[in-house]
């Protein structure tokens, strides 16, 4: 069964959806699922509210569910002044995948449209690309690596390529490879025009610097949008040569 490994829930600040309905869409789908619910301890920016939830609730409500084709995560936004916090939270409890997460960063929010407008492209993009190769680092107890195009969204820079920042790209995948983290294919957008060139670009650069599997990522936060755009992924990568893979009490499953 392929699994979409990353949604959101009522636990998660920016989702209404109830645990039932993702349930009901998955059978309908015939999908495998993995709540992960939002942890940024750094980030207090959308109306002032740490972006936050109680672990402890989410496992009293959501365990009964747990089956073979419900599983429990978590996304933990990537910081270095909260790596120790971070690490204590994921050996506390039995998720079954841990998406670690770039929404921040050095304490600027990287969805902010006025932040992107002050930074020169490339001088931007290179640094990003480096920091996430050290949060990898840094942060090697995570199990994939969550939507590098996060900040392309929100600015007016054009989509990355492997091939416009290749050391950049070759030192935070080779990072992965050594980290056993797998990067994710986050599905948000329609693989079409300049995302599909971008995505084409970045896994095959992905898979030559030696990564072999990828998660599917619907970054859902409603029934409705599990699963979206996964068979144009399925075809991009069986043309690559990347495998789809998913997590379960932390372990890679690949079939």
């Amino acid at each position: 069964m392929i699994f979409d490994t990353h949604m959101h829930t009522e636990f998660s600040f920016d989702s209404n959806e109830k645990i039932e309905r993702l349930l009901e869409a998955s059978e309908k789908k015939n999908l495998g699922i993995i709540t992960t619910e939002h942890k940024d301890l750094n980030y207090e920016e959308v109306g002032g509210f740490p972006i936050d939830f109680n672990v402890d609730e989410y496992f009293s409500a959501y365990e009964k569910h747990r089956s073979d084709r419900y599983l429990m995560g978590i996304e933990m936004g990537l910081d270095q002044r909260y790596t120790g916090e971070l690490k204590k939270i994921a050996d506390s409890y039995e998720f079954d995948m841990i998406i670690g997460s770039l929404h921040t960063m050095k304490g600027f929010n990287l969805s902010s449209r006025k932040y992107l407008r002050t930074v020169e492209e490339r001088t931007f993009y290179k640094e990003y690309l480096l920091y996430a190769k050290d949060m990898i680092e840094e942060n090697s107890f995570i199990n994939s690596f969550a939507h590098f195009d996060y900040p392309t969204r929100y600015s007016p820079y054009k989509e990355l390529k492997y091939e416009d920042y290749p050391e950049e790209f070759k030192v935070l995948f080779q990072t992965m490879v050594q980290q056993d983290v797998t990067l994710e294919m986050n599905l948000k957008r329609p693989l079409t025009g300049d995302v599909l060139d971008s995505f084409r670009s970045v896994y095959k650069g992905y898979y030559e610097c030696g990564g072999r599997f990828v998660t599917l990522a619907s970054d859902a936060h409603s029934a409705e949008d599990i699963g979206r755009n996964f068979e144009e992924a399925q075809q991009l990568l069986d043309d690559i040569g990347l495998k789809i893979c998913y997590y379960k009490r932390r372990k890679r499953i690949t079939d």
